[in-house]
């Protein structure tokens, strides 16, 4: 009995710093699709959908360690949601290049991806720039840079991780603690994603193991410690 609870605490630990070291290194491989990444990574997705009949898995977070935000998009992931009465899929599987409105304060910003859905072929991933439209000053910075990691899978369900630098919105407050919101009307209505800190999905694991271990440890060594009375 003494020796399983040392292995159950010896694990709870080693979990403890498992979670703990991904928490500060985000995993990214280059044979990786988005939807792998973003859920290696233990990012949080919320369903979206404007017809009860596609529903698509949408992700934002901050990423200040980066300087930077993260923005998911699976448009029409093989679950069960996204398959009718019928036993088949239905809906489009394009990806949605524009209308990510992010708002921060009282501006409003609009992020675009340099991509063409009907170009993307299946099976292939690819990299692509980006664009944010500044209404409050008319102005829009695009760039290049591959920011914007897109793939389509065999049936041609399309995704992308796209990454936006803060120095993209010509503001100086953004950081860990910004409040910002999300929303694309053509992928989730009115739906919106709100944030205001740094992702926490990864350090969740490392919390909840961390407590564990405590208790366990602290109740082992204390049932030990009741032994040791009793025989002295």
């Amino acid at each position: 009995m003494k020796n399983i609870r040392k292995k159950i605490i010896v694990f709870l630990l080693a979990l403890e710093c498992l979670a703990f070291c991904i928490s500060f290194n985000s995993k990214v491989y280059a044979s990786w699709s988005p939807a792998s990444e973003w859920k290696e990574n233990g990012y949080p997705t919320e369903d979206w959908t404007t017809d009860q009949f596609t529903y698509h898995q949408i992700g934002f977070i901050n990423d200040p360690k980066n300087n930077q935000l993260l923005l998911y998009v699976d448009i029409c992931p093989d679950s069960k949601t996204n398959r009718n009465s019928h036993g088949y899929e239905g809906g489009y599987r394009q990806l949605q290049p524009s209308a990510y409105n992010i708002n921060v304060g009282n501006a409003t910003y609009s992020v675009n991806l340099d991509v063409n859905p009907w170009n993307i072929q299946n099976g292939k991933s690819g990299y692509a720039g980006i664009g944010v439209w500044d209404p409050q000053t008319n102005q829009y910075k695009a760039t290049k840079d591959n920011l914007c990691h897109y793939y389509a899978d065999s049936d041609g369900r399309q995704s992308a991780i796209i990454k936006i630098p803060y120095n993209m919105f010509n503001r100086d407050d953004l950081n860990g603690s910004t409040k910002m919101t999300m929303q694309n009307p053509n992928l989730g209505g009115n739906t919106k994603i709100t944030i205001s800190g740094a992702s926490t999905g990864p350090y969740i694991p490392a919390i909840i193991a961390f407590v564990l271990a405590s208790i366990a440890a602290i109740s082992y060594y204390h049932k030990r410690k009741l032994v040791r009375h009793e025989h002295q």
